[in-house]
């Protein structure tokens, strides 16, 4: 396994401490430890890029252990009270269809989207905004729901590109091999 990889496994194995402690009432420790894990996110990809890393488990584990991260810290900040039901709904509903995108992706033409800068904009002002909420700093919430309309512009975005994607995919299928609903050029 690549280094890069374990630098992004290392950021999901960072989850169980960051809601121990938020739960447990540890706030800032638990930005403290959230604030590793952010840098990881960096890190992770630089190393892939200057190694010659970079690979398909990479990228597709990044984003997965990126959306475990905050949702599972949004859940719990959700339990503790600091996140209104509805602006939880309102963040989750673009993140299930961006996930559900991504395994339609990858399970019906094979391909996995690289990240894009709307998404990694949405990411990192996602960032921000639960390491504001974590200790609770003013403005926090509002911060939240740019980075959910953030996510929604992301979102948007990837479903741009992945309508490019299969349009590609399909032109270079034979027609005899192409799914039966693929469309045709």
């Amino acid at each position: 396994m690549s280094l890069a990889n374990l630098i992004t496994i290392s950021r999901g194995l960072a989850i169980v401490p960051i809601v121990y402690l938020l739960l447990t009432g540890h706030r800032w420790a638990a930005w403290w430890v959230f604030g590793f894990a952010c840098a990881t996110d960096l890190i992770d990809g630089m190393v892939a890029r200057t190694r010659g890393e970079v690979t398909r488990l990479g990228k597709v584990l990044d984003p997965f252990v990126d959306k475990a991260l905050y949702l599972s810290v949004l859940f719990s900040l959700h339990v503790l009270g600091d996140v209104p039901t509805a602006a939880l709904i309102a963040f989750l509903v673009p993140q299930a269809g961006i996930g559900i995108g991504a395994i339609a992706l990858h399970a019906r033409w094979n391909a996995v989207q690289a990240a894009r800068l709307p998404g990694k904009a949405a990411s990192v002002l996602a960032f921000v905004a639960i390491a504001f909420l974590l200790v609770e700093w003013p403005g926090a919430i509002e911060l939240f729901y740019a980075a959910t309309v953030a996510t929604y512009v992301g979102g948007f975005d990837y479903m741009l590109s992945a309508r490019r994607i299969t349009a590609t995919a399909a032109s270079a299928v034979p027609p005899e091999t192409a799914p039966e609903d693929a469309p045709r050029t």
